[in-house]
């Protein structure tokens, strides 16, 4: 298939005029790719995570570009006109936040202390450029002024992110699992229709901890946190985190 791009984590080939094969490769990156490793088996479970959730997302009316897994680490998907901003949903202050918080350059909502692990009641959505050298938040003045999305798009963006995070959470909590936050994508179909795009549900792009050690003070990351504040094996973190997933 012809190669056309590679991101953080995976491989893109063109599959048809009409669809995209999506390569999951054992690429970890952090801090804007300052930080860089391999971890054995890394593509495969993210892979067979996304596919457990895009397929969750789907039966629950949730539209998304997932077609089949060919391989245990290749996507099939549908090609679209990708939105070049990423939705962040957060239920617990952390990462990003607390750091442009700490710098001056975002308010936390009313209540909520500025600690990682804080609960953000009602949980807050952020959005951040895309296709820039370095993601940077972005408000609805400039998402309209660029034409990026319309407010009736942004409306039901948000609707759909907070309904992803509603199927997400309840599936987590069944596995004492907390979901912190996460990042997702959309894309246009040929006809204009938004839809769930990249991946979802994955560590690559969610917070996840242990909820039993939250409730006694202590944060437990099954994520990417691992590989980025270096407190553990990146690939056992994540094979811990699908083996609970899917006893459920």
């Amino acid at each position: 298939m012809p190669y056309i791009s590679s991101g953080k984590a995976k491989d893109i080939y063109e599959a048809s005029n009409d669809k995209l094969l999506f390569e999951f490769t054992d690429r970890v990156t952090a801090f804007d790719g300052k930080k860089k490793a391999e971890y054995q088996e890394k593509g495969e479970i993210t892979c067979r995570m996304a596919e457990y959730w895009f397929k969750i997302m789907e039966q629950e009316g949730i539209p998304t570009h997932y077609i089949s897994c060919p391989t245990p680490t290749s996507m099939l998907v549908k090609r679209l006109d990708i939105v070049p901003v990423e939705v962040i949903w957060r239920n617990y202050a952390a990462g990003s936040l607390l750091r442009r918080y700490e710098a001056g350059g975002v308010e936390l909502p009313d209540g909520v202390e500025p600690e990682e692990g804080a609960p953000i009641p009602g949980g807050m959505i952020e959005f951040t450029t895309k296709f820039e050298a370095v993601d940077r938040p972005v408000d609805i003045k400039e998402i309209l002024y660029n034409g990026w999305m319309s407010e009736q798009e942004i409306k039901y963006v948000t609707k759909l992110t907070k309904r992803i995070n509603e199927v997400l959470g309840s599936g987590l909590s069944n596995a004492d699992i907390i979901l912190a936050d996460f990042k997702v994508e959309y894309g246009r179909t040929p006809d204009g229709e938004i839809i769930l795009a990249d991946e979802v549900g994955t560590p690559d792009g969610c917070r996840f901890w242990d909820k039993a050690e939250f409730e006694n003070g202590v944060i437990k990351s099954l994520d990417k946190d691992v590989f980025r504040k270096g407190t553990g094996d990146l690939t056992a973190a994540y094979g811990e985190l699908f083996e609970r997933i899917q006893k459920v």
